[in-house]
């Protein structure tokens, strides 16, 4: 009766151990869970929402531009030579304004501002006042235009050219060839052909976009749920876009605005989740895989980078293809949401590129870390924690429609600048996030963990319990009785009956 006892309170506590720790892990999670979700909601008066509008996190564009050495030999047909100068490294402000909430579909549509700044401290050895030679982008743009009209257009063009000195490469500062733009009196002349507002200015810059935006977006709060949270519902007022074309099965899956702008994800994020994001430099949306596990203070983050086959030359990206000459691995023509401007946007170097694109360049090293956009999540809120986002822009140089300027030039894809646009989230801030998040998850998850371990402990000691008992009592029935021979003289006279 008593082993029964102890073996019944053996089980007994250790089921509870077992079964109340699994019960109270499962709930914790829940209960953790929603309480977070309710802080992440985009909700007014909140503080995610503050950060929302105007992140508290410095951001950091950082510009390399590439200097043709030899631009009087490419014209005569010699590879082009690039040295690549810079970072000049601009801090970069990001204001969300006009917010206007709809509560019944779950989402706020914004405008974002971005202003930029120059930090002449974080740009060693380079100014703003740095000469750059490099593609004159006006010029190809008319050549590019051009190509598909008639013969004599091209004439007329050629009388510009030679009217206002204009050959394919110009010398100009580095601040006049991103931010402040200058003048160009061919502009001018493409205005009325053209007829389009931007051409009227006279002024090209290949980075004007200071105090600007990209049109409204329109993103789900969370309020209506959290699997779609941050997720882009609109951009410029429409579900989807209209630059590609049809996908290999015929839809219009490359037309898809998908996933978010990059800062926030739907938690939570697993090392099998596919991020998703919309890139409006790009005009189209991307996707991110898991790579490996990164600590950034106290935090373990989940790093995501793109894949090659993102921007490979496959049957799958055949929608994005609109131009057979740079439809290039690594490389995407986002002509058909530039107004037609001939321009082509890769990774630096054209990393994941092929060997033979970069072999026609002299200049390009391609390393991935350097050359990778990649981000770091925390998985728990789906927050990115540190992130650089890493474009470049080029400008195909071609023999554009006979013109003599372009008459001995080689047909290649020639890169102009890329950039760097990185985010760290500081190191306070992962501390204070370790304490109230990570933390509580990390000493219920440990103690669950005893307690779980202690309870299996129990049940194992019960268990042996019973099978000693058991065998036990198999031994004493299968004992066989003691023969007289094998007593002795004192037992076997106490064993007699004397009577």
């Amino acid at each position: 009766m008593q082993l029964k006892v102890q073996v019944g309170v053996l089980v007994v506590v250790g089921v509870v151990l077992v079964a109340g720790s699994l019960v109270f892990h499962h709930f914790f999670h829940r209960v953790f869970g929603t309480m977070l979700e309710q802080r992440l909601m985009l909700v007014p008066g909140s503080k995610t929402l503050d950060n929302f509008k105007a992140p508290p996190v410095p951001i950091f564009m950082q510009f390399w531009l590439f200097n043709v050495t030899n631009s009087e030999a490419v014209m005569g047909g010699a590879t082009p030579e690039l040295q690549q100068v810079g970072p000049y490294t601009y801090e970069e402000k990001q204001l969300k304004y006009n917010l206007t909430f709809d509560d019944e579909e779950g989402t706020v549509t914004y405008l974002q501002n971005k202003t930029f700044f120059f930090r002449p401290e974080l740009s060693p050895g380079v100014t703003l006042a740095d000469r750059v030679t490099t593609i004159n982008a006006v010029m190809i743009g008319l050549g590019n235009l051009l190509a598909s009209r008639p013969a004599h257009f091209a004439a007329i063009a050629q009388v510009w050219f030679d009217r206002f000195g204009v050959t394919p490469f110009v010398t100009k500062t580095v601040r006049e060839l991103l931010f402040d733009g200058y003048e160009e009196p061919l502009l001018l002349q493409l205005a009325d052909l053209t007829g389009k507002p931007e051409h009227a200015t006279g002024r090209f810059g290949f980075y004007r976009k200071n105090n600007t935006n990209d049109g409204t977006y329109t993103v789900y709060t969370g309020v209506r749920g959290m699997d779609h949270y941050q997720h882009i519902a609109r951009w410029r007022g429409k579900p989807v876009i209209n630059f590609w074309k049809p996908d290999v099965a015929g839809g219009d899956t490359c037309n898809m605005i998908n996933g978010t702008a990059g800062s926030q994800f739907p938690r939570p994020v697993t090392r099998h989740t596919l991020l998703r994001l919309y890139v409006s430099e790009l005009c189209r949306s991307i996707f991110a895989e898991y790579q490996r596990d990164v600590r950034h203070g106290a935090l373990t983050l989940y790093r995501f980078v793109l894949p090659p086959r993102l921007l490979a030359n496959t049957p799958e990206n055949q929608c994005y293809c609109t131009d057979p000459f740079t439809c290039r691995a690594s490389m995407i023509n986002v002509a058909p949401c530039r107004n037609g401007a001939p321009v082509v946007m890769s990774t630096p170097h054209f990393y994941q590129g092929s060997a033979e694109d970069v072999a026609e360049l002299r200049g390009l090293a391609p390393r991935a870390v350097e050359h990778e956009t990649f981000l770091d999540v925390e998985p728990n809120t789906g927050v990115t924690f540190r992130a650089a986002k890493r474009i470049q822009v080029n400008i195909p140089l071609r023999q554009y429609a006979s013109l003599p300027a372009f008459r001995a030039v080689p047909d290649v894809v020639l890169p102009v600048l890329w950039v760097n646009e990185s985010a760290v989230v500081p190191l306070e801030r992962t501390h204070a996030l370790h304490r109230t998040l990570t933390l509580p998850f990390t000493l219920v998850t440990v103690g669950v963990g005893v307690l779980v371990t202690l309870g299996v402990v129990l049940l194992l000691v019960a268990l042996i319990k019973v099978c000693l008992a058991l065998r036990a009592e198999r031994g004493g029935k299968n004992r066989r009785p003691q023969r007289d021979k094998d007593k002795t003289v004192t037992e076997k006279l106490n064993s007699r009956n004397y009577s």
